[in-house]
C-alpha cells in the first residue's frame, strides 16, 4: 500500500458550507510541501450534507478519502477513525471550521524536521466567542486536576504528529478519547509553536 508523506485528517460536523474552502486551502498549503499527501475527512454523522460534499469532494479528487461515522460519536471518536485510516509518515490533526488555519501547516512541518515528533499548534490570541473561552478556561482546569498534569489551554488537536506517535496512539483503544491527553500519554519528543487563530469560517461552533 502506497504511504503518503502527509495525512491530513480532520473530523466534521455541521461543516457543509466549509468544506470546499478547507480542502481548497489545504491543498495551496500542503502542496507547497509535497506533492505526496492525503485528506482524510471523517463525518461525525451531523444533520447537515456534510456527507454529500465529502461524497463529491472524493469523487472529483482522489487525494480525499471520506468516511462517516454509523452515528454522531463526538469529535475524538471522529478524529479516532480518520488516524486508523492514515497512511502518511507525517499525521496533521486540524478541526474542520477553519480555526485551525491550513496554511500553518507549513510552519509546523518545517519545525517537525528539527527532530521533533510532534509539534502542538499554540494559538496565541484565540478567536472564540467569550462563552466558548470561559467554558473552555473551566474544562481544561478540571482536567488539569482529574489527571495531575498541567494543561496549556491555548493547545488543542491541532498539529503535526510522527508515524510512529500515531501508531501508539491507535493502540489506545478506551471508549472515552480525548486526542491532547493521548499524545501527551504516549510521550516522545515534543514542542509548539505560535500560530494565527482564525474566526469560525462560517456557521456557529456546536462543541
Amino acid at each position: 500500500m502506497h504511504k503518503p508523506l502527509i495525512t491530513i485528517v480532520s473530523p466534521v460536523y455541521q461543516a457543509e458550507k466549509i468544506l470546499p474552502e478547507l480542502v481548497k486551502q489545504i491543498h495551496q498549503s500542503v502542496s507547497l510541501i509535497t506533492k505526496d499527501y492525503e485528506i482524510v475527512l471523517v463525518e461525525d454523522s451531523g444533520p447537515d450534507d456534510s456527507w454529500k460534499v465529502i461524497e463529491k469532494l472524493a469523487k472529483d479528487d482522489d487525494k480525499i478519502r471520506g468516511f462517516r461515522l454509523s452515528r454522531n460519536f463526538g469529535q475524538h471518536h471522529a478524529i479516532t477513525c480518520g488516524l486508523d485510516q492514515a497512511r502518511g509518515e507525517w499525521v496533521i490533526v486540524m478541526d474542520c471550521d477553519l480555526q485551525d488555519q491550513p496554511k500553518e501547516i507549513i510552519k509546523l512541518f518545517e519545525k517537525s524536521q528539527e527532530g521533533f515528533d510532534v509539534v502542538l499548534a499554540r494559538r496565541e490570541m484565540r478567536q472564540d466567542t467569550l462563552l466558548k473561552r470561559t467554558f473552555s478556561k473551566y474544562f481544561y482546569r478540571c482536567l488539569g486536576y482529574l489527571t495531575g498534569s498541567a494543561i496549556d489551554e491555548s493547545i488543542a488537536n491541532f498539529g503535526i504528529y510522527n508515524r510512529k506517535v500515531i501508531d501508539s496512539v491507535i493502540q489506545l483503544r478506551e471508549s472515552i478519547r480525548y486526542f491532547p491527553t493521548m499524545i501527551k500519554w504516549v510521550g516522545f519528543s515534543q514542542t509548539s509553536i505560535a500560530v494565527d487563530h482564525a474566526p469560525r469560517f462560517s456557521g456557529e461552533t456546536s462543541y
